[in-house]
């Protein structure tokens, strides 16, 4: 999560001198964007084996493209060079980022994994340009070097979201800009202060408490007050989670704004949601879009027109439960974020079973009263923010290694 620091202090300045070189019309925009973008990834860089194993990450996936191109149209339609390359870049992700459960298995060492800035971002963002490559060049739309390496490396973005869309990104990147206004920057300034409060006051004094209800775990003399003390400790957690991630997206989305540049809103009061199903599409929203688009839908479809061929429901439940349990895995490489997974998943399912079965249950009068009920209402989001806390009590902490020590 995000915390003060001299890099994050140098972040900032950067993300506020920006809009001085990035509000114009400047025809040297994009280079102008390049260079700061490279300074900053190159200056969070450690060492020299570092910086070339990032460079071969991002510059790789655009060199096979574009020899993918000179291939002869049969030969790319009737191999799956594309899935191979992504499967390629997903397998060493997975290795860069020491999926210990995979490697240690195998008893294949870490000859060269040293960790790359921002990689899971990066890893979605390419895999984005690289299923788009062809709908991309026959819309016309802009695919130069300068724009991919400005859509990666994006430093708005590139540590935690939100996720950007390559076609998105270059279109807004290159439309006119206005002047700023007077309201625009008040607005602007008023998100970033408040995005400050929620990071550095709200989150602060959230992680404290947080971290010292799980510490104190182990010094509880009864299961019961045992229980209560990790409720406590998840319901705190869960409101840090909240208020650190969004007031980082507050921060970066206004500074982008004031830049000139479009970053999609990432939250919608995620907490009043009725069910985990509408807390996906309310929380890290870019997130669930990416999956949907990526993960979900090829799996689904896959599944429907196979084993489940004749179960459709099955075949949905599967594909949101698989779906949601490596969104899990790739936000974290141990055992934690495997569970995490699991968990939304499993929500993710019951909560879509039971609104496609509540109908027949219910009858349609019924379900109709039922979903304008305040006592339904607020029954599910106290159901499913209780479930979402208890679950993020995963994220960030080893409640793993307390449940099974």
């Amino acid at each position: 999560m995000i915390s003060l620091s001299t890099a994050s202090l140098f972040f900032v300045a950067v993300m506020a001198l920006s809009p001085f070189l990035l509000r114009n019309n400047n025809k040297y925009r994009d280079k102008i964007f390049l260079v700061i973008n490279l300074a900053v990834y190159l200056l969070a860089m450690s060492s020299l084996t570092q910086t070339l194993t990032a460079a071969i990450w991002v510059l790789a996936p655009y060199g096979c493209l574009m020899l993918i191109q000179k291939l002869p149209e049969d030969r790319r339609e009737k191999y799956p060079v594309k899935g191979v390359l992504i499967l390629l870049m997903v397998v060493l992700f997975c290795y860069l980022m020491k999926y210990d459960i995979i490697f240690d298995s195998l008893h294949i060492p870490y000859a060269f994994a040293w960790k790359i800035l921002g990689l899971s971002y990066l890893l979605f963002r390419e895999i984005d340009f690289i299923m788009q490559y062809e709908y991309l060049r026959e819309e016309g739309v802009r695919l130069s070097l300068v724009d991919y390496l400005n859509y990666l490396l994006s430093f708005y973005t590139l540590l935690a979201g939100p996720i950007l869309r390559y076609e998105e990104f270059v279109t807004d990147f290159h439309e006119e800009k206005q002047p700023l206004c007077k309201d625009e920057i008040i607005s602007g300034l008023n998100r970033i202060a408040t995005g400050y409060i929620k990071v550095y006051v709200i989150s602060g004094i959230l992680s404290y408490y947080a971290t010292m209800w799980f510490d104190g775990l182990g010094n509880h003399g009864s299961v019961l007050t045992t229980a209560l003390a990790f409720v406590i400790f998840a319901y705190l957690n869960g409101w840090y989670i909240y208020f650190n991630f969004s007031g980082y997206c507050d921060i970066v989305i206004a500074f982008a704004s004031l830049a000139g540049l479009k970053v999609h809103e990432n939250f919608n009061q995620p907490y009043l949601a009725r069910s985990v199903v509408e807390f996906w599409n309310r929380h890290h929203i870019t997130l669930s879009e990416w999956i949907r688009d990526y993960i979900y839908s090829p799996l689904f479809k896959k599944l429907i027109s196979g084993p489940c061929e004749k179960n459709i429901k099955l075949g949905q439940y599967i594909a949101l439960f698989l779906t949601f349990t490596i969104a899990g895995v790739w936000h974290g490489t141990d055992a934690n974020y495997l569970i995490y997974g699991l968990f939304q998943g499993l929500g993710i399912v019951v909560a879509t079973a039971w609104k496609a079965n509540r109908k027949k249950l219910l009858g349609k009068e019924r379900n109709k009263a039922y979903e304008k009920s305040s006592v339904a209402i607020w029954t599910g989001r106290c159901v499913t923010w209780m479930y979402i806390c208890l679950t993020f009590s995963f994220v960030g902490y080893d409640v793993a290694g307390l449940i099974f020590k």
